[in-house]
């Protein structure tokens, strides 16, 4: 006869018997290894979603290669300015550049994606050798001037005479181009130097009679030799020969993020506007910091530059009143540029007028223009 706790341990046994243990087990497992599975699926459809989303991950890198110097420019603006800088949907970098010969080779490479303040000779070298560069807007002309003993009150004086320069430069396409207006190739003898600090200090040593020179350099032969400047790029530019700093954009980036273009553009033009505006002072003395220059010398520098600076009312008379412009001034300019490559060995043939257009983009400018950047 059975009892109660007998029988109990009876229906334990047969439910236990129903269900062996290493099936119990393996559910147990089953339900363990789902839960996992369904926790990775959760990872990675957020990191997918985080990874597509308009968040600090997902921005672009976009370095811009700087000219060195004592001018601010307007990418020293940008890049002191967090809420101008912040407009560009992208992380800015800027690293200082020596020969814009070396800036295109680095965007060439990969690593730069825009070069602010690139001379005629290296643009037009690249387009000539099929470097996919797009200039985007125009900043200014060199600051450079002819500087001379008192003595010469006309260039046809210099006949027989010797002028330094900087080799291969936007400043030696000017001097050359200018002297072929006046009839004088052949007859000064140009010498070429490393750069302006040794052009300038040869023609203080009397090593060449004059030199093609600005900033500190021009200074030295101002005050130290009594010369003066006969001649300026402005003015030379004025005559068709002009030498213009211009912002190339690497075209890969012009195709595959014309958002990032759009955006640098509108805060180039707010930047030059800031740079010469009421509160110029402000905006040049925090550019300084930026450019690792002593504030004071930053905005006397800087003023004393304005007239070089090209005006955002005056952007589309160099670059052209339409897209792929093939008459306009900077075209004509870099084919000027390109003979001037051509007596220097760099290339050995004249891209088009439409070659050369090609590689100017006014869209983005025009937008900016017709106020389509963020408020």
């Amino acid at each position: 006869m059975s009892t109660s706790a007998d029988r109990a341990s009876t229906e334990t046994t047969t439910k236990s018997a129903g269900t062996p243990s290493y099936k119990r087990r393996r559910r147990r497992i089953y339900a363990a290894t789902g839960v996992v599975v369904v926790l990775v699926i959760a990872l990675i459809v957020w990191a997918v979603t985080q990874g597509g989303s308009s968040g600090p991950a997902a921005l672009p890198s976009f370095t811009v290669s700087v000219g060195q110097g004592s001018i601010a420019t307007a990418d020293g603006i940008i890049f002191s300015q967090p809420s101008l800088e912040k407009t560009i949907p992208a992380h800015l970098h800027m690293v200082p550049f020596d020969a814009g010969v070396t800036a295109i080779a680095e965007m060439r490479g990969g690593s730069v994606q825009s070069i602010s303040g690139v001379g005629n000779p290296p643009v037009t070298a690249a387009i000539g050798n099929g470097t996919a560069v797009t200039v985007v807007f125009a900043q200014g002309f060199d600051a450079d001037g002819l500087v001379v003993p008192k003595s010469i009150t006309s260039v046809s004086q210099l006949a027989g005479k010797t002028v330094g320069v900087l080799v291969g430069s936007s400043e030696d396409y000017e001097l050359e181009g200018y002297l072929a207006l006046e009839h004088l190739t052949g007859k000064v003898k140009v010498v070429s130097f490393p750069s302006e600090t040794a052009a300038g200090a040869a023609a203080l040593s009397g090593a060449v009679f004059a030199a093609y020179v600005q900033g500190v350099p021009a200074a030295d032969l101002i005050q130290q030799k009594g010369y003066h400047q006969l001649v300026d790029a402005e003015q030379i530019a004025k005559l068709g020969i002009p030498g213009i700093g211009v912002i190339a954009v690497a075209t890969s980036v012009v195709n595959s993020d014309p958002t990032l273009v759009q955006d640098y553009v509108c805060a180039e033009v707010q930047a030059t506007n800031d740079m010469t505006g009421p509160q110029a002072d402000k905006y040049l003395t925090e550019a300084a910091g930026v450019q690792g220059v002593p504030a004071n010398l930053v905005v006397t520098a800087t003023k004393a530059y304005y007239p070089e600076i090209i005006p955002v009312g005056q952007q589309l008379y160099w670059l052209g009143s339409t897209l792929h412009d093939p008459t306009s001034r900077l075209v004509k300019a870099y084919q000027l540029t390109a003979k001037f490559l051509i007596g220097q060995g760099r290339l050995t043939t004249i891209p088009s007028a439409a070659q050369i257009a090609s590689h100017v983009n006014i869209s983005f400018l025009q937008k900016a223009l017709a106020g389509g950047c963020p408020s």
